[in-house]
């Protein structure tokens, strides 16, 4: 969540300086490193007998080869460990020994993990992410990571599970998705692959010393004392070197890592009172922490490269103090409850009074024109202001549409072949005749079984209304994930014929399957690849808006005039790029054609996407207030971009 006062997007863009700020960080750090190994290896050759000062103390052939070996050896550690986490999340979980929950688990800690980060995707307008449980750690910490909201993954600590209530679990989770949704994750995840090359340092001088000993000892016991001990013994100096040396590399790491996160954690917690309305429930879990026998401890041996995703500070050491991670416990207490500070050290802070739920069970999917929550405001510009910033409204919207869904339908977001026929009940026409068409043509493609149990779950989707659409796509995420490879093949191919049937296609079903390939396993890296150069400009993404802004001007089957109206509206919120903008044929705009349009605007700059979404609203509201299907297609579009919105809620009556 974007923290007060700054909008999603701007969110966004200071993270992408953040980013930059990286990069000297890591540039400085690897400079200073060279500069340390090279004074070692002087000493150690002064040590050795080849008097080098004596010549001065810079030796640009001595120094260039330790800087081009240090290049080789910090690059190569940081290339391969990005490329390790490649994956996203998910890679990064299992990196520390997550276990990923199953949408079916029985077991009522992690059921209630499970539902709690159902009702923050929904709130939020994001893809259920990856859920995993961290369960050889006994401290209490979790984290979120990955490259965007299609490739995310939560993880909690099996501590945290155990020792936490509801209402303090759902507080680490709201401060999580604040990392989710703000910018921070891509940057955290690019930080772990520059630590790891900084860190390999240690690794390799522990090497060459474990080496070096054995050596020695070999020739201790030979009773020799010529070159082979003495080489080893230099080789020991070396390997010594590297050890403290590496030790400077934690240094810098610990410092990058502070730098980076320490006000970002305040930020966090900030915005998870703002999803929650509840500060009882985050600072509950910090108190808990400092009472906890393991505190925060993650005692994983990466613990020290990824210190920066945690919760709360994971590493404990020479540094942990010094150049801590995470605010003091204390002081982020203080913050959520000033009146810690008073003496009171176990007192619990009041929950905020929470606003009534404005939806709730069938009645959130009601057709009907919406408006802003202020009336002086386009509920287009509404939307849009609100991407990143969900509500303790939301959260309680989302438990109302999870609490009023049919059994049936709710069980099979839960299953891999039930998700699949989710899917295609989302993709079913409300025509009766073209879902006729769709039904014979997936009876071929996938079978009758499959068909049957779509029709049956579109009648439920149906009675939930069009606002329930997005919600259950998310939810049925994590179980399609689990489709085997081929199941997911007969998906994939099926998807775009039924979609296609009538020769029209539905924006929402545009950003339905962008979301949908995004979100399968091995389809994050392959978009990131397709997406090409990142943060690419409007002019560089001008054929891409128009794709866009074309598909949401034909929505509904207008006549060319009407969409080259609602075109025009659009284009006039744009900044004026060399040679105007133009509206697509209808024909030209296939479901793949959009897709990889929404694959590049996807990295583009954050304020290319907010003119593309403020347009895209100027097209659904011109000539009528909106209705919740075409505010539903706006926010399938946002977040097939990751630049989701919440729910839109009718106004109180």
């Amino acid at each position: 969540m974007a923290p007060a006062g700054t909008d999603f997007f701007q969110a966004q863009d200071q993270a992408l300086g953040r980013s930059r700020r990286l990069v000297v960080y890591f540039a400085l750090a690897v400079v200073s490193m060279v500069v340390a190994v090279y004074l070692a290896s002087i000493f150690a050759l002064e040590m050795s007998g080849v008097h080098m000062v004596d010549q001065g103390w810079i030796h640009w052939d001595v120094f260039g080869g330790i800087a081009l070996g240090m290049g080789i050896l910090i690059g190569g550690g940081t290339a391969v460990r990005t490329l390790q986490l490649r994956k996203g999340g998910t890679a990064v979980a299992e990196l520390m020994g997550g276990r990923r929950v199953d949408p079916e688990t029985t077991d009522p800690a992690e059921r209630r993990y499970f539902n709690i980060v159902e009702e923050m995707s929904i709130a939020s307008g994001t893809p259920v992410p990856a859920v995993y449980v961290m369960d050889r750690e006994s401290g209490i910490n979790a984290f979120a990571a990955g490259y965007s909201t299609h490739d995310a993954a939560v993880a909690v600590t099996r501590g945290a599970l155990e020792a936490l209530n509801r209402e303090e679990l759902q507080g680490v989770v709201a401060h999580e998705f604040s990392h989710i949704l703000n910018g921070d994750m891509r940057l955290n995840i690019r930080l772990v692959g520059l630590l790891f090359g900084i860190f390999l340092l240690t690794v390799v001088g522990r090497g060459i010393l474990r080496g070096a000993t054995f050596g020695m000892g070999r020739h201790r016991g030979g009773g020799g004392q010529g070159r082979g001990g003495g080489g080893a013994g230099q080789v020991a100096i070396i390997g010594i070197a590297l050890v403290v040396l590496g030790f400077l590399g934690v240094f810098f790491g610990r410092l990058i890592q502070a730098a980076i996160s320490r006000q970002r954690e305040f930020l966090a917690d900030a915005a998870a009172v703002q999803f929650t309305r509840n500060p009882a429930g985050i600072a509950g879990a910090l108190r808990k922490i400092r009472e906890h026998s393991s505190r925060s401890e993650i005692r994983d041996h990466h613990a020290q490269e990824l210190g920066h995703l945690f919760f709360a500070d994971g590493v404990r050491g020479a540094f942990s103090r010094v150049l801590a991670t995470h605010p003091p416990l204390e002081e982020r207490i203080r913050r959520l409850d000033p009146g810690a500070g008073d003496g009171r050290r176990g007192s619990t802070p009041k929950a905020t009074a929470k606003a009534p739920a404005r939806a709730g069970g069938a009645g959130v999917g009601e057709a009907g024109p919406l408006s802003a929550p202020d009336a002086a405001v386009p509920l287009s510009a509404a939307l849009v202001a609100s991407a990143g910033r969900p509500q303790a409204e939301h959260v309680e919207y989302a438990r109302d549409l999870m609490e009023g869904m049919d059994p049936e339908l709710r069980d099979a977001t839960r299953k891999p072949e039930g998700a699949l026929t989710v899917v295609v009940a989302l993709v079913l026409s409300e025509d009766p005749e073209t879902r006729k068409d769709q039904i014979k043509r997936g009876e071929t493609l996938l079978g009758g079984e499959v068909m049957a149990a779509s029709q049956r779950l579109h009648e439920l989707i149906r009675s939930l209304g069009p606002g329930a659409r997005l919600p259950l796509l998310d939810l049925a995420l994590p179980a399609l994930q689990k489709l085997p490879h081929e199941r997911r093949e007969v998906l994939r191919r099926a998807v775009q014929p039924l979609v296609q049937v009538d020769g029209e296609i539905r924006p929402f079903d545009f950003a339905l399957f962008h979301v949908l390939w995004r979100s399968l396993p091995g389809s994050a890296e392959e978009a990131r690849r397709k997406g090409g150069r990142r943060n690419r400009s409007l002019p560089r993404s001008r054929k891409d808006v128009e794709v866009l802004l074309s598909a949401v001007a034909w929505a509904g089957g207008k006549k060319e005039g009407e969409a080259r109206d609602a075109f025009q509206a659009g284009a006039a919120r744009l900044p004026q790029v060399s040679g105007g903008w133009s509206l697509r044929g209808d024909r030209d705009l296939d479901l793949t054609r959009v897709d990889e349009a929404l694959t590049r605007l996807e990295g583009a700059k954050a304020e290319v996407k907010r003119v593309c979404l403020e347009a895209a609203a100027e097209v659904v509201r011109h000539g009528e207030p909106p209705r919740v299907e075409e505010v539903e297609m706006l926010r399938a579009l946002a977040e097939a971009l990751d630049a989701p919105m919440p729910p839109v809620l009718p106004a109180p009556e």
